[in-house]
């Protein structure tokens, strides 16, 4: 097999691979897909061989987007929590002040909940634990997140190398062979 042959069946098995790792099957620009089409079918090599691969097939890295929506939008719930529970427990706290014990602490109010005068729901206790369970969960999601971006990225890389030195292999071919 000439050696055009060869580094020109290298060159497709590695852009296929490229556009499957990076998820762009159906999302590739009009150059990409004529590029690509030509690269495939062997033809208009010689003006390919003179354009920057990189720029007809960049290197593009998915992200878990869910992922990070959930975490974006979990981030601010032990907040949202705690301030709901202070304005459930605050308005019991003033009347007991006034009724019961002018000097009495807030916190021990909020977590003994003297008279029931709030739902049990909302004593300290039960909110610093659901923030403590929140807060692991963030966590976690984040250190899979950022396992995940990091592992994709890393096999992203390695994948879009191979196919940037097949190409490169490949127009040298083809340019040495006008030459």
């Amino acid at each position: 097999m000439p050696i055009i042959e060869e580094t020109q069946a290298d060159a497709v098995i590695a852009v296929d691979k490229w556009i499957k790792v990076s998820k762009q099957t159906k999302s590739l620009g009009t150059s990409a897909s004529r590029f690509v089409d030509d690269l495939r079918n062997g033809r208009n090599s010689g003006e390919w061989a003179s354009v920057n691969v990189e720029q007809i097939l960049p290197y593009r890295s998915e992200t878990p987007r869910l992922l990070q929506v959930i975490r974006a939008g979990a981030m601010f719930l032990p907040i949202l929590l705690t301030w709901l529970a202070l304005s459930q427990v605050i308005g019991p706290f003033a009347l007991y002040l006034q009724n019961q014990q002018a000097s009495a602490n807030f916190l021990w109010f909020w977590q003994q909940n003297p008279g029931k005068s709030f739902s049990g729901l909302w004593k300290l206790s039960h909110v610093a634990l659901t923030d403590a369970a929140v807060l692991a969960f963030l966590t976690v999601l984040v250190m899979r997140i950022t396992w995940w971006e990091t592992s994709r990225a890393e096999r992203s890389e390695l994948v879009y190398i191979d196919m940037v030195s097949a190409l490169e292999f490949h127009f040298l071919a083809v340019r040495n062979t006008k030459a």
